[in-house]
This record gives structure tokens, C-alpha cells and sequence, in this order.
């Protein structure tokens, strides 16, 4: 075996249990066996003479030697695949491996529908989505477009195209509203069950409406990291709800939810496609079908048509 190709080898299948933090997670996206997984990793921390890796019984995890080598082995293992893109690419035919992250129900909702339709219009590309409710680092993960929802995007070096506003939509089920009433008012909210995300320690609604925005504290008997558990205990009876709305649409059309408060729908925050810079031609007509399929009815045509002379 060629060492620099067994040294790429090894680093790809290191980075890759790090990234996932398991061992067979990563053979499984590697096309190998976790055993051969774990030769590699086993041999490139001989090599090193160093630890990369911490593995007890329910997790693998990085240690300090691990992260260090993880941030720069990313790093370069990036630039060889982004050499080889820029030859393939020449031609301008989207092709080879493109890789996309996005949180859990925005990537089944929103992302899944245009990768769906890309990987069809174009049948060289093989596209990874893995949906993930944490920050990545598009580098040493080896990510090609993150979509994410944020009020601006960091560092400057990346590229972000705004695709959509982050819609809120504070709802219930028609029998929660006949039992408890409709609040008229954001200080009604203090005599509703609340429908909450346990990832701030303090239950509290941030809300832009009239006045601005309003941080309003809120309580209620069920409290969940998972938008489709509060969107299904909503539409069960057991509360109010502040969800986006790509996850209630369906639910709201249908009359299993109504709409509460309806002027306090803003957000801070933008729906944004991040990739770095330059962006090749699989990350161009992947970013593209989605800005297209995420825009509101009548924008791509009305982009499209030449305005009317009077």
C-alpha cells in the first residue's frame, strides 16, 4: 500500500468516528467493517504515538491530542477533496460527493424535498443530509452546505444565502382554546399551559410583534428539545405552542391547530445556506433548488418575468 494513501485512509476513517462517535456509524458511511474502522484509527494513533481517541462503553469521544489533530487533519483532508472537485468541475457538470447538514424536522420538512429533486435532475452527485440539532464546523466536518437558522452568519469567510424568514407561529388545538379561551394578549400567556424547549434553562418566549420584540416568561407542564413532540401535544389538547411554520403548515390548514396572536409571528432570525468560498457547481444547483423551493408562491416566477412596460 501506497503510506500517503494509507495516511488519508486512516485520517478519513479517524475523522469520520469522531465526527459520528462510534465506531460503526462510521464504517457504515465509510462502505467498511468496524473492524477495518478500527485498525485504521488503531494504527494512525500508533503512528502518533499519541491518543486521539476516548472510548468507553456508550460513546467515543475526542481527547485534547484528538481535537487538535482532528481541527488540522479536517483541514487538509478538505483541501484534497476540494482540489479534486475543482479538476471535475471543469466541465460545469454538478458531480461527486456533496454533503449537507441541517437540524432534525428543518432538513425532514425543507431540505429533504430539494435534495430529493437535485440528486434527480442530476444523477452524478451523491449527497449525504445529515440532520443534526448541533452546530457544525463546515471544515473539519467536511460539510458542504449547513443550513441553518441564525440573526447573521460567522465567520466572514463563508458564504450565506438568506433563503427564507423564520416564521413563528403561536398555536393551539380548537378544544384547548374552548376550555382554557383565546389569549388577546401577551400577558394572557401567564394564565396558559405553555408548550416549551428545555434547551434554555428559563422558560421564556422571545416575540417580535407591534412593538418590537418582547420576551415574555412563560410555564406550562410539558417542556421538550423535540419540535414534533410540543406540535403533537399541541394538537392533543395539552397547551399552547411557539413553533416555526414549515412544522405546523399542515396541521394549521387542516384545523387540528389554530392560530393565536397571529401579529406576533416575526423573528430576528433568517433561514440562511452556508458553504465556503468558492462554491463549486454541486453546492451552486443545490443552494439554488433550495432558495427555489423555499421561495413564496409567485417570487421564482415573478423574478423570472421581465417587468411590464406601462
Amino acid at each position: 500500500m501506497d503510506p500517503a494513501s494509507g495516511h488519508l485512509g486512516e485520517m478519513r476513517a479517524f475523522l469520520e468516528v469522531a465526527r459520528r462517535q462510534s465506531f460503526s456509524a462510521a464504517a457504515k458511511a465509510l462502505g467498511l467493517t468496524s473492524s477495518s474502522v478500527s485498525k485504521q484509527v488503531a494504527r494512525l494513533e500508533e503512528r502518533l504515538r499519541v491518543q486521539l481517541l476516548r472510548r468507553t462503553t456508550r460513546r467515543v469521544g475526542l481527547t485534547d491530542a484528538g481535537h487538535v489533530f482532528a481541527e488540522r487533519a479536517g483541514r487538509i483532508l478538505a483541501d484534497i477533496e476540494e482540489a479534486e472537485r475543482a479538476v471535475t468541475d471543469l466541465d460545469g457538470t454538478p458531480r461527486g460527493a456533496l454533503r449537507i447538514s441541517a437540524s432534525t424536522v428543518l432538513g425532514q420538512i425543507r431540505v429533504a424535498p430539494a435534495v430529493v429533486a437535485c440528486r434527480a435532475k442530476y444523477p452524478e452527485l451523491r449527497i449525504e443530509l445529515d440532520l443534526t440539532d448541533r452546530i457544525v464546523d463546515l471544515v473539519t466536518e467536511r460539510v458542504d452546505v449547513a443550513v441553518r437558522l441564525a440573526v447573521e452568519i460567522s465567520p466572514a469567510s463563508l458564504v450565506a444565502r438568506r433563503l427564507a424568514g423564520d416564521v413563528r407561529v403561536l398555536c393551539a388545538s380548537p378544544r384547548y382554546l374552548r376550555r382554557h379561551g383565546v389569549p388577546r394578549r401577551l400577558e394572557d400567556l401567564a394564565d396558559h399551559d405553555c408548550l416549551t424547549f428545555n434547551l434554555d434553562p428559563v422558560a421564556r418566549w422571545t416575540l417580535v410583534g407591534p412593538e418590537g420584540e418582547r420576551v415574555i416568561p412563560v410555564s406550562g407542564s410539558l417542556r421538550s428539545s423535540d419540535t414534533m413532540t410540543l406540535r403533537e401535544a399541541a394538537v392533543a389538547g395539552l397547551g399552547l405552542a411557539n413553533l416555526p411554520d414549515y412544522a405546523v403548515h399542515e396541521q394549521l390548514a387542516d384545523g387540528r391547530l389554530q392560530r393565536v396572536l397571529p401579529e406576533y409571528g416575526e423573528s430576528k432570525r433568517s433561514l440562511f445556506a452556508v458553504h465556503a468560498a468558492p462554491a463549486r457547481a454541486a453546492v451552486r444547483v443545490f443552494v439554488e433548488t433550495l432558495a427555489r423551493m423555499m421561495a413564496p408562491p409567485g417570487a421564482a416566477r415573478a423574478a423570472r418575468e421581465p417587468p411590464r412596460g406601462g
